[in-house]
């Protein structure tokens, strides 16, 4: 929720509710101060409660943003993280103080319970992978880690007797270990955000933007008592859409 939506949301609730109590009050026939008194008191009140439902369902929404996007960075992460390292990763996130995971084979790790299936990637699980893993000869559960596994998949999975863990459940189990990274791979460098930015501002697109920017402030100074302001800035914004024209990023 914006800052100002949320600010105009209490405001209209106190106007809102002291409107109402004062008409309620006054029917009653109580005096006109004292009635006014009571209805900007309801007001504060309402709005005080509106502000404090707004605010739990503000912290939320953004803890509930926020956690989407980790979660989007982990997987990113993981699915570029090299096959040796990625195993490595997840001995550490499934060992526990009793037993550590243990290396079976490069995105197989095995922690006495069950074997689990490293398939990170940009594409979902198909098929054919869940029945490459239905050939291991083994008792323990068989687990697959993943970001996403196809329909057809799902369905061969649950007859072979395969378990699967999709996105969700893969980023709860990392955050609980407090093994999320501190980097994340495919992520962008400040030096490269930086440089998007100022070519996002100053692109040669953005040159009329600026030069009726510069006419409108210029055109202002006839209208101020201090015109020297608006003629200064005026001029910056102008000589601005002209070096932008010439030299902006393309």
């Amino acid at each position: 929720m914006k800052k100002s939506a949320f600010i105009s949301d209490i405001i209209f609730t106190f106007f809102l509710s002291g409107l109402f109590t004062l008409c309620l009050f006054r029917y009653l026939d109580i005096p006109l101060s004292f009635s006014l008194a009571l209805s900007i008191l309801c007001g504060v009140l309402s709005a005080m409660g509106v502000c404090a439902y707004l605010q739990s369902k503000r912290k939320s929404f953004f803890l509930k943003r926020t956690d989407e996007s980790k979660k989007q960075r982990l997987l990113t992460h993981l699915a570029l993280l090299p096959d040796e390292k990625k195993t490595a990763f997840f001995q550490s996130v499934l060992s526990t103080e009793s037993e550590k995971a243990k290396r079976f084979a490069p995105l197989k790790v095995y922690t006495g319970d069950a074997f689990y299936f490293l398939r990170f990637q940009f594409s979902p699980v198909q098929a054919d992978e869940v029945a490459k893993i239905s050939r291991l000869k083994t008792r323990a559960p068989k687990i697959i880690l993943c970001d996403r596994i196809e329909e057809s998949a799902t369905k061969l999975a649950s007859a072979l007797g395969i378990a699967y863990k999709t996105a969700e459940s893969v980023y709860e189990l990392v955050k609980e270990k407090n093994a999320l990274p501190e980097t994340f791979l495919g992520e962008e460098t400040l030096k490269n955000k930086k440089q998007r930015r100022l070519s996002l501002c100053f692109a040669k697109s953005n040159a009329r933007r600026f030069f009726i920017a510069g006419a409108l402030v210029l055109l202002s100074s006839f209208l101020s008592p201090f015109p020297y302001y608006y003629l200064v800035f005026g001029a910056l914004l102008t000589v601005t859409s002209i070096f932008v024209r010439i030299f902006g990023y393309r």
